[in-house]
């Protein structure tokens, strides 16, 4: 058996083609119901990403795997978006546990070191187990990835990287003098727009209006300091607004009518700024296109945050690398489980047989006394080989302990 991920994220399909997945999200109880080669699956489906982490017989192969999994969303989800199905990929073995460590850490996120991923595993996991779709080995590695994340978390900075994305995207805005009394448009109302509230906040930006596509900015603005807007009046807000800060991810929401009924001089040449935070871009090509707009997207701002924050993030792969080393010893290790089990098996029948043969021809205290004994010479016997053959395990030599077993008459069943 080996674990293998198929899955989908924010860099290899779009956004809007990932939304189309929300549909299969019964995927991993049919994959196990009819494939007998899938002992157990979990599915982590989120706006970024629709993975489906798997514990599988050693003959199934991913390609074969990646085609089931293509085919039953297909059918799970007949108006899935194809982008997002071409952008399934495949990790197997040592790379899929390190890719789950990873994506829990916060090392695959859209804005690495976003900690809700975690908690988003978790949940997963435990709705895996609740529904009895978890193996052993499952459980070792959600378990342990978890497990690696909260020690990123505790021993690194890297949980401010996210933070840091905002931060050096509104420094990238150049408006002179900084944001201070700045007015500002935040375009979203998502868990990024409260990381960029919080860097406008540190920065004393002045007024702040909320705008959210999908009406949720009164909501937004009962929790947080901002002026919630509708669509009426976000032509008045670009009007009055310094600087703008797209970070809804639900796809071009912001087009070039309300930018130019609000600022008409965007038509002409000039530097507006709008910092788009957004994975998939809030900006439609035309309001892109404005001459009088600046757009400063999330690569660009990724790149330069990467730059600052790269001794964090190498912190934070080798407190993860750490952490499946570890796993992957334990994982190893176990391979020599039948083999001890079959060495104490074999050494119990010897002892039985032989407390078999004192109690036929002496006393119960003197038998007792013989057990105690050969118990506790059996135990101090088997310590030596059982450590010996879990550190042969962890290092890929297994089988010279399965072989020495079989010098003692042992066979092992596996």
């Amino acid at each position: 058996m080996r674990i293998q991920v198929i899955g989908v994220d924010h860099r290899t399909a779009p956004l809007a083609a990932l939304a189309t997945l929300s549909d299969g999200e019964g995927l991993s109880r049919v994959l196990m119901a009819r494939q007998a080669d899938v002992a157990g699956a979990v599915l982590l489906s989120t706006c970024n990403r629709f993975e489906l982490i798997c514990d599988t017989d050693d003959s199934l192969g991913p390609e074969r795997l990646r085609e089931r999994v293509r085919d039953l969303v297909r059918e799970l989800a007949p108006d899935v978006d194809e982008r997002a199905l071409s952008g399934l990929r495949a990790d197997v073995g040592d790379a899929a546990v390190q890719h789950v460590f990873e994506v829990a850490a916060g090392m695959r996120a859209a804005v690495i070191g976003d900690k809700q991923v975690a908690g988003q595993l978790r949940r997963a996991y435990e709705l895996a187990s609740e529904r009895g779709q978890c193996t052993g080995r499952l459980h070792r590695l959600c378990h342990d990835a978890l497990t690696s994340s909260r020690a990123v978390a505790s021993r690194t900075s890297l949980g401010a990287a996210g933070r840091s994305v905002a931060g050096v995207g509104l420094d990238m805005t150049g408006l002179p003098g900084g944001l201070r009394g700045r007015r500002v448009l935040l375009v979203g109302t998502g868990a990024f727009a409260r990381v960029v509230l919080a860097e406008l906040g540190t920065r004393r930006a002045g007024r702040i209006s909320c705008w959210s596509a999908s009406g949720r900015a009164e909501r937004f603005a009962a929790h947080h300091d901002v002026v919630p807007l509708d669509d009426d009046g976000l032509a008045g807000a670009v009007a009055e607004a310094e600087l703008v800060v797209t970070c809804s991810g639900n796809g071009a929401v912001l087009g070039a009518g309300p930018l130019l009924a609000g600022r008409p001089e965007l038509a002409a040449p000039g530097a507006f700024p709008v910092l788009d935070l957004s994975l998939g871009g809030d900006l439609t090509e035309e309001a892109r296109a404005l001459p009088g707009v600046r757009v400063i997207g999330l690569e660009e701002v990724r790149d330069r945050a990467d730059e600052t924050q790269r001794e964090v993030i190498e912190q934070a792969q080798q407190v993860v690398d750490e952490g499946v080393a570890r796993h992957l010893a334990k994982e190893r290790s176990r391979g020599a489980d039948p083999a001890i089990a079959a060495m104490r098996a074999e050494v119990g029948v010897l002892v039985d047989r032989e407390i078999a043969r004192v109690r036929a021809r002496e006393s119960e205290e003197v038998c007792a006394a013989v057990e105690r004994s050969l118990r506790h010479l059996a135990g101090v016997m088997l310590h030596t080989p059982t450590v010996r053959g879990n550190q042969l395990a962890e290092e890929g030599r297994g089988e010279e302990f399965f072989a020495a077993l079989t010098l003692l008459g042992i066979e092992v069943d596996r």
